[in-house]
């Protein structure tokens, strides 16, 4: 009898044991999944000192609630998803009623708030078990004849391949839509811009509102403000249309484009300098027109996402994503749709940094190379001013390209901005031959045949794209028939 109630005893021990085992086990799992509230506080002491000194700061909030790229569920899990994020941002907000803070924009699809505080409130934040993250929301800068042969796009094109039935998505300073380069070309517009006194920026939107998706919201923003020539510069390279006589075309020249002006005007010598007004945009207007592409993707064919612009530099890919974890939720989204997001490395001339938002990890930063024309040479060499880093995705031709801009013209341009909407394009092209390949698929062919160019500044060799040998990577096969001539006089 004892002896039977001892090994009772010892298996209810043991039970316990492994039942104490379990659960701790479950509670370090839960801990490492979230991050932890130091990671706040480590950010926000800059963040603190700017709210301290003007009143109020912009951030973006990362709220606690359970995400994954909506791509790898299901429509039922991701509305799912989307009820419970849009409840933990309003039970974040009820909190904070009483506090001088306001949400310029709730995002719908990925767990984060963009928001303008005081420095109570920030620090309210930074406390909150219901804050998972909270970042800068800081204003951003934007950093064809000879290059498109170079690159093997004529190639694809003869071959039948160069973007039909796909679009690319031009987040820049708007496109001018009635330019004889892009005509006809854009299938959706919107625009995101941001008027805040502190930093005297002003929207550019129709009306002056902060968002819009009607018909010309995506028009280049005024031309008196400094860069706002940009986007259509941009948008010629990955898609513009030779309208006959002109004798080039952009990569994807059958492509169209979807157009989201995402800058807004300055008025401000600190971000402008002696360039006053230009135009710059807010992390938050970035990621507002990242998901805008992201619920147009089950409506349109979207290749890519292009994005050429940048700010501050990161020598790792981990830092910039604990950086920037609302860039990378959004990329993530867009990545799980099979979404490339294409984006610029940035043009300060560094040999082991990129700029954000090109360092995130399942962005595809591209840097610059010279396409061997005029003022160019030698071919293949990678321009000086491109940044670079062991984590540098792709090459492209970024110096020096012609392409359109507003009002009917064309111009020589050269940076970073230039290379990345070839990539744009070159997505689009890959995708017209292989419309299900994915994201991983598209960037393997460009990688692997592409043309190696070494960066003489960090030894680091990275791939110039090469779009008809993607082809062929991807299963393009050409035939070749001969051709037999008979002489009909013989019998």
């Amino acid at each position: 009898m004892d002896r039977t109630r001892n090994q009772e005893r010892r298996i209810r021990i043991t039970f316990v044991r492994v039942l104490v085992i379990a659960i701790g086990l479950t509670l370090l799992a839960t801990s490492q999944a979230q991050p932890t509230r130091a990671q706040t506080g480590k950010e926000i002491k800059p963040l603190l000192a700017q709210a301290q000194t003007q009143g109020a700061v912009r951030v973006i909030v990362g709220v606690r609630a359970a995400f994954q790229p909506e791509g790898r569920l299901n429509a039922r899990a991701a509305q799912s998803q989307r009820r419970a994020i849009a409840q933990a941002q309003d039970a974040l907000l009820n909190q904070l009623a009483a506090r001088n803070a306001r949400a310029s924009h709730k995002f719908a699809s990925i767990p984060y708030l963009a928001m303008t505080v005081d420095a109570n409130t920030l620090t309210a934040l930074a406390a909150s078990s219901d804050v998972v993250t909270i970042q800068a929301d800081k204003p951003r800068a934007p950093s064809l004849a000879t290059s498109t042969a170079l690159i093997g796009a004529t190639s694809a094109w003869a071959s039948g391949y160069a973007g039909a039935n796909q679009v690319v998505a031009i987040l820049d300073t708007g496109v001018d839509k009635t330019h004889p380069f892009l005509s006809g070309k854009i299938v959706s517009e919107a625009c995101y811009s941001t008027t805040d006194a502190y930093y005297a920026s002003s929207s550019v939107c129709p009306g002056g509102v902060s968002e819009s998706i009607a018909t010309d919201s995506g028009v280049h923003c005024d031309l008196t403000i400094n860069g706002c020539d940009h986007g259509t510069h941009v948008a010629g390279i990955a898609a513009g249309k030779d309208p006959g006589g002109l004798g080039f075309s952009g990569v994807a020249r059958e492509a169209n484009i979807i157009a989201v002006q995402i800058f807004s005007r300055f008025d401000n010598a600190y971000y402008c300098g002696s360039s006053t007004p230009c135009a710059l945009s807010f992390d938050s207007d970035i990621i507002k027109g990242l998901e805008r592409v992201y619920a147009l993707s089950g409506t349109y064919n979207i290749a890519a996402a292009n994005l050429s612009l940048g700010g501050e530099m990161y020598t790792t890919q981990a830092a910039c994503d604990t950086a920037y974890p609302a860039y990378k939720d959004a990329i993530d989204n867009l990545r799980s749709a099979q979404v490339a997001t294409v984006i610029a490395a940035g043009n300060d001339y560094s040999s082991n940094s990129i700029e954000a938002p090109g360092c995130i990890s399942s962005a595809i930063s591209v840097g610059s190379t010279l396409d061997g024309g005029w003022g160019a040479t030698p071919v293949d060499t990678v321009s000086i001013f491109s940044n670079s880093a062991s984590f540098l995705s792709l090459l492209a031709p970024g110096q020096y390209i012609v392409s359109s801009v507003p009002g009917g013209g064309y111009s020589n341009w050269g940076g970073t901005s230039m290379a990345t909407p070839h990539v744009a394009g070159a997505w689009a092209v890959l995708k017209s031959f292989k419309p299900a390949a994915t994201v991983d698929q598209i960037l393997g062919a460009l990688t692997g045949s592409g043309v190696p160019v070494l960066d003489t500044r960090n030894g680091i060799t990275k791939p110039r794209i090469q779009i008809d040998a993607a082809l062929t990577s991807l299963g393009l096969r050409i035939y070749f028939f001969p051709l037999i001539f008979k002489d009909a006089t013989l019998p």
